[in-house]
């Protein structure tokens, strides 16, 4: 076995170690005789060494037809088919029936608010999906599974587990985003169940109406006894840094840490998840909004954080571009965070310098 440079790479290398990206997913693995598309894969990643066996190997013959017979499966088709996603998929869902359940007896004081209690089918799902490398190869492809309060508020208690993880944190804080972003919309518990599942757009006033939810879900837990912080997330995650949020237009440092994270979270859930009345807005649609309000908006370390690691999550996903052209992409732009490299057969489209072009759906 030896180290060698991905440049130096030959057809007939044969892989002696499984060959991971930067953010921990596997480009191929150990055992694997090269061939040109699996070296063009390997240095599509950024990589630079990687494991080989001393003797070279014969290269698998993969004729035309033996081609045509391999199905073309997407980085996302890869995904939902695997029976990690199938699980992970009706545990998620058994999970937020469970919650609905748990939330509808503490809103009717049957049930003690156990924050460890409630919080720990999250940290289950977390492990299941593969930690921070995983979330969001599952919860990108749930997009058709989001509700108005629980599959959202498990979607965005795992987002801001993972947030708060990327920005080292330390385990409480970990902790108090994980449970924050859990019960951020609890007050929705309180609003009337033909509102919640309307099909249509919210009216301006249904729209205003709506907003009460986060003063409700605050007075449901103002007298419980956990951490402030995490009533202040049920409190303050609609709030932004420049005052235009609700309900108070707090600015800056009025805004608590930890709210902050939520606050992130729950909009790219909420915006990338179908709705009843729309369908799920592209990811690097809301990168873009994003990197636009960025820190007048948003926390600078949080929205940095995350912008800067969610988009190493989309390596190696097939997207179609606004030309109806579809490729994967294979490089992210550090200054363009939401218009990164696709490789489109033989044809590389840089974003950055394409502004006519967008990615309009990750296939």
């Amino acid at each position: 076995m030896k180290l060698i440079s991905v440049d130096n790479l030959e057809p007939g290398l044969m892989v002696s170690e499984n060959i991971y990206t930067i953010d921990d997913r596997l480009v191929l693995p150990k055992g694997t005789v090269l061939d040109e598309n699996d070296i063009h894969r390997i240095k599509s990643h950024s990589l630079y060494n990687i494991f080989v066996e001393d003797e070279k190997q014969p290269v698998p013959d993969k004729s035309e037809e033996q081609v045509q017979k391999q199905p073309d499966y997407s980085y996302a088709e890869k995904i939902r088919n695997s029976e990690a996603f199938i699980k992970f998929k009706q545990d998620i869902e058994n999970n937020a029936r469970q919650l609905e359940e748990s939330f509808k007896l503490i809103v009717n004081e049957k049930m003690s608010l156990d924050i460890e209690k409630l919080t720990e089918p999250v940290y289950h799902l977390f492990v299941e999906a593969g930690g921070t490398a995983g979330v969001f190869d599952m919860l990108h492809n749930l997009r058709d599974n989001s509700d108005a309060v629980y599959m959202h508020s498990l979607n965005v208690s795992l987002i801001c587990n993972t947030i708060a993880t990327w920005m080292r944190l330390p385990k409480e804080k970990v902790q108090l985003a994980t449970a924050g972003g859990l019960l951020h919309d609890i007050g929705k518990v309180l609003m009337p169940p033909d509102l919640l599942n309307k099909r249509d757009a919210y009216t301006e006033y249904e729209e205003r109406f709506m907003k009460d939810h986060v003063v409700k879900g605050y007075e449901l837990v103002k007298d419980k006894d956990i951490d402030p912080r995490i009533k202040n997330c049920i409190l303050m995650h609609h709030e932004y840094r420049d005052g235009s949020g609700y309900p108070f237009h707090l600015k800056g440092e009025q805004i608590d840490e930890i709210a902050s994270i939520v606050t992130v979270a729950n909009i790219y859930e909420a915006m990338t998840a179908k709705k009843t009345y729309r369908a799920p807005i592209c990811p690097f649609t809301v990168i873009s909004r994003f990197e636009e309000e960025g820190i007048n908006k948003f926390d600078p370390n949080v929205i940095m954080t995350f912008l800067s690691n969610i988009v190493n999550t989309f390596i190696a996903n097939r997207v179609m571009l606004s030309t109806g052209q579809t490729g994967e992409i294979v490089f992210v732009n550090p200054d363009h965070l939401s218009r990164p490299v696709i490789r489109c057969g033989e044809n590389f489209v840089d974003l950055s310098s394409r502004r006519e072009v967008s990615i309009v759906a990750v296939i």
